[in-house]
């Protein structure tokens, strides 16, 4: 949880690229041109399908379910159950969860939305 709050708080403060590259990233030139766009709203977007917090809430209410799979590293969403996938293994655990959430931001078709 502390690695993806960390993501959001670079989101805001617009550090991701310098965070990204100070643990040796080799970023795309895609990637670049994306990061400064990015904002807390995208996250929402990616894990709800609304681009700002509904007045009267959310129903059902967000939530972030962590899954223990060797096999993934993407993170990957339910819009219509406004839930987070962040999946728990060796490489997440270990590697930059921000590269993945960048790329799943980035997979997840919702800079034509925004």
């Amino acid at each position: 949880m502390a690695k993806f709050i960390a993501f959001l708080k670079s989101i805001e403060d617009g550090t991701l690229q310098e965070c990204l590259e100070d643990s040796d990233l080799k970023l795309t030139e895609q990637e670049k041109s994306i990061i400064p766009l990015l904002t807390p709203s995208h996250m929402l977007l990616f894990a709800s399908g609304a681009a700002n917090a509904q007045s009267i809430g959310f129903d059902p209410k967000p939530m972030i379910t962590f899954v223990y799979d060797d096999g993934k590293s993407i993170p990957s969403a339910q819009t219509y159950s406004n839930a987070l996938y962040l999946y728990i293994n060796d490489k997440t655990t270990n590697g930059d969860l921000s590269h993945d959430l960048l790329a799943a931001l980035m997979n997840g078709g919702i800079f034509s939305k925004l």
